[in-house]
């Protein structure tokens, strides 16, 4: 496999299909296709190319909760809830993987990426077989065609290196010339009331958590989670919960000098909400113009079921969701908003208005919200599209909820180690909340929260806590405090390939912390020639040392 081969195969797909390159620069395409028949398909391959079946990859999910490595012959999905598998597909083909986005692969001691630097309407996929062929297609996303279209696909890209580092970040740079990052003055930091309270949220809740933490005063943003709205869509109705409304318990945040972030879910509402009895011209429909329940096309939603989607191509929604934001912006003056449950904006399956893809209806909804919670407040994906959400977040959550248990805290730790290459270059990742103590049904070892403390301080991202402050310790704040202080460093974050190792090091003060993880099922033994401290308790290490399984070891020296 070379780069040249590559082209050859890209050039080859190309003229089958009779899609024609309308710019070419830095080895990065821009695609047209001109529909000239009825029969327009709802795809368009691009690439047709095969390497070795053994070679191992990496492959982005069209959603937050999907990711794959492995080989062709043996994928693996890191993920927990694969596109291509139920409950996100109901019609799963065994004959290949399915993946998105972009593809990175080692072969002959080169590193390629075949990747897709642009997401504006439209949804690069790709056919990863057990043979190793690869097979990419411009899905054109539910978009309806009329013969005379010329349509321009997103920006495509094969690029070719010596280090998966330096390939990602030219990829990095290719997509910002497409979409650039929004900025926010800081890198936020808060506590977060769902990974302790869930849904049974209340204000005596927060008031109890604001009152601790008002000490700690880097830990800016205390955000209120699902649970004070009465369905999911009825956004400005409230539960008795909250006496006085949200606006109480946000004036009381604010009062004590600290910052109100809020959960909202803008592209959902459910089948039990205002919205859906009132307004189903809200909703998207199928081909025939019935309303249709997502549990009927892909995942159907955590709680407050049947979800429905709303059609951000009516302007009725779109003065809707404007309202809702503005009030919470302008009237409650909150300026942190972390928006779930995205991936439901963008569900390929539902019939979109001409001219109008899935990818248009997403990023026309957060393109609104932008608009009315105005230039000072920042915007968090979660449970999102990844690509389409480009250029319109401020943050963007890389990888599963937090629970407190061996498995999760391993698997969140992959997804973060994979997606590390975006934070600060697409948007500000997001590993989700930290957790130290267990629950009466989430339990996890002493080793597991070194594993999960470690994969924190490296993430360099949103720094959200998720325990109740009245059961941490003094000695947590010193754990957290340290991962804050870190954060502030002007830093340089490397780490190998297999993600056994990182180093961040401060650029001012030639600081250096090294990070070992150790994933395996036995002891990992280390040698230390210069005598160094580990970095949470300060424990002077000279010498050997050795880090238990499924564990691991953090030193500054």
């Amino acid at each position: 496999m070379s780069l040249d081969s590559l082209l050859e195969c890209f050039k080859s797909s190309l003229k089958a299909s009779a899609i024609s390159v309308l710019s070419c620069k830095n080895n990065e395409y821009k695609l047209v296709k001109l529909i000239t028949t009825q029969e327009s398909l709802p795809s368009y391959t691009i690439f047709e190319g095969k390497v070795d079946s053994l070679t191992p990859f990496y492959a982005e999910g069209y959603q937050m909760l999907s990711q794959t490595c492995g080989t062709f012959l043996n994928p693996i999905s890191i993920g927990r809830c694969p596109d291509d598998e139920p409950p996100y597909c109901q019609n799963p083909n065994p004959n290949f993987k399915n993946c998105y986005n972009y593809c990175l692969f080692f072969e002959d001691n080169k590193w390629y990426l075949l990747g897709f630097t642009s997401s504006n309407h439209y949804i690069g996929v790709f056919y990863l077989y057990p043979n190793g062929k690869i097979k990419i297609d411009m899905d054109l996303a539910c978009a309806k065609l009329k013969v005379g279209d010329l349509l321009e696909f997103e920006s495509f890209t094969i690029l070719e290196g010596d280090s998966k580092q330096e390939l990602l970040d030219k990829f990095a740079a290719l997509i910002n010339s497409h979409h650039k990052p929004l900025q926010f003055k800081s890198n936020p930091n808060g506590w977060c009331s769902w990974y302790y309270y869930y849904e049974n949220i209340s204000s005596k809740a927060i008031k109890d958590n604001l009152e601790l933490l008002k000490e700690h005063k880097a830990l800016e943003y205390i955000q209120i989670d699902d649970g004070y709205q009465t369905h999911m869509g009825d956004w400005l109705c409230f539960t008795d919960k909250f006496e006085g409304g949200l606006k109480a318990i946000v004036d009381d945040i604010h009062k004590e000098g600290k910052k109100a972030a809020l959960w909202v879910a803008p592209f959902i509402v459910s089948g039990n909400s205002k919205v859906f009895k009132e307004h189903s011209d809200f909703l998207l429909k199928d081909s025939f113009g019935n309303l249709v329940s997502s549990d009927n096309l892909t995942y159907g939603g955590w709680r407050d079921t049947p979800w429905y989607a709303l059609d951000f191509s009516n302007p009725k929604v779109l003065d809707y969701i404007t309202k809702v934001f503005h009030y919470f912006s302008h009237d409650l003056h909150i300026k942190y908003f972390k928006l779930d449950a995205c991936y439901w904006g963008a569900i390929r399956s539902y019939c979109y208005n001409r001219n109008f893809s899935c990818v248009d209806n997403y990023r026309k909804g957060l393109e609104i919200i932008l608009k009315a919670v105005g230039k000072d407040a920042f915007i968090l994906g979660c449970n999102a599209p990844l690509w389409p959400s480009l250029g319109l977040v401020h943050g963007m959550r890389v990888s599963d909820d937090i629970v407190r248990e061996h498995h999760r805290i391993k698997q969140i730790a992959f997804e973060v180690f994979n997606r590390q290459w975006m934070n600060k270059k697409l948007w500000i990742n997001d590993p989700d909340c930290l957790c130290l103590k267990n629950l009466k049904d989430q339990v996890a070892s002493t080793e597991d929260y070194k594993v999960h403390l470690a994969t924190i301080l490296i993430s360099d991202g949103v720094l959200m806590l998720g325990d109740a402050i009245h059961t941490l310790e003094d000695t947590d704040f010193e754990k957290i405090n340290k991962i804050l202080e870190v954060k502030a460093w002007d830093k340089e974050i490397s780490y190998r390939d297999d993600f056994s190792y990182f180093k961040i090091q401060n650029k001012k003060t030639h600081e250096v912390i090294e990070v070992y993880f150790n994933f395996s099922d036995k002891e990992l033994a280390l040698s230390f020639a210069k005598p160094c401290k580990e970095f949470w308790c300060g424990e002077s290490i000279e010498g050997k040392y050795t880090v238990s399984s499924n564990s691991a070891l953090c030193i500054i020296s």
